[in-house]
């Protein structure tokens, strides 16, 4: 697989331990996406024969490749895994199908387009059912999701429709009980008086907080960017299709060990997926 050109020199973990790293811990593998977007063109009158929603089906084929092919333990969806609520059985079934290839878990956060909620889809319909080892992030004011035999805890904050919502404001301390702490948010990086009109704002001081976390897996952009700052490692993993104008989809694939993180971009291409 070709890498888009991006990639971060090792950075350490973090500094904001309340306690030291237990002796060798397990070294942990992430993939990352977000804005999948699935059942965009579902209502067409070709359903899911829809050119454009079947290249939304083959990016998110392309994450699967790149995960299994990596061997990662943990899939992170950043928000807009679904581009509506109104979603039929027949999206969910491949969606549920494609997360079942993946042997490792799955976390999803619901983002604005797919929000958590009595009407949104995950309400509608009961992924974790259908895919055991799927993890939903559910609470508005934030959750911790809990994989011990990872030494993992990852925190995020689910999207309702509240555009008035800061995704990454005020998180709890770390769980010191694990060796590794991943937040996942979906939002708008912007700068502290800047852009004051955008909805979901991730302001300077938000990713200051979030040092804290060896990683912060952004979703609500769908062009892969590096937003890290104020010490955080922070990272929008873009579409898992082309949705822009740079002709190809992007996820990201992240280490997690001793030595500190280190993350690289990958352009998704079906038929190479190996990192």
């Amino acid at each position: 697989m070709s890498a888009a050109p991006a990639c971060s020199p090792p950075r350490p973990r973090s500094s904001r331990r309340a306690k030291p790293l237990a002796p060798d811990p397990r070294p942990l593998r992430l993939v990352h996406t977000s804005d999948v977007h699935l059942g965009a063109y579902s209502s067409s009158p070709r359903g899911r024969e829809e050119p454009r929603g079947r290249r939304l089906e083959a990016g998110f084929e392309a994450v699967i490749d790149l995960a299994v092919g990596a061997s990662a333990d943990v899939l992170l969806i950043a928000g807009d895994f679904f581009d509506h609520a109104r979603i039929g059985p027949e999206v969910v079934a491949f969606a549920t199908d494609q997360i079942n290839r993946f042997p490792g878990e799955t976390v999803l956060l619901p983002g604005n387009h797919d929000p958590i909620g009595r009407h949104g889809p995950h309400e509608r319909h009961d992924l974790e059912a259908l895919a055991p080892r799927l993890r939903i992030v559910r609470d508005p004011e934030g959750e911790f999701l809990d994989f011990p035999a990872l030494d993992l805890a990852v925190w995020g904050r689910a999207i309702t429709v509240d555009v008035l919502e800061r995704p990454l404001a005020a998180p709890p301390p770390r769980r010191e009980e694990r060796a590794w702490n991943v937040a996942i948010g979906h939002g708008h990086s912007v700068a502290e008086d800047q852009q004051l009109e955008r909805s979901l704002r991730i302001t300077p001081d938000h990713l200051a907080d979030s040092a804290q976390w060896e990683y912060v897996a952004l979703g609500h952009w769908d062009v892969h960017s590096d937003v890290s700052a104020g010490g955080a490692t922070a990272v929008y993993s873009g579409s898992p299709a082309s949705l822009g104008d740079i002709g190809y989809g992007v996820a990201v694939v992240v280490d997690i060990d001793t030595a500190g993180v280190r993350w690289h971009a990958h352009r998704l291409d079906p038929a190479e997926t190996s990192p």
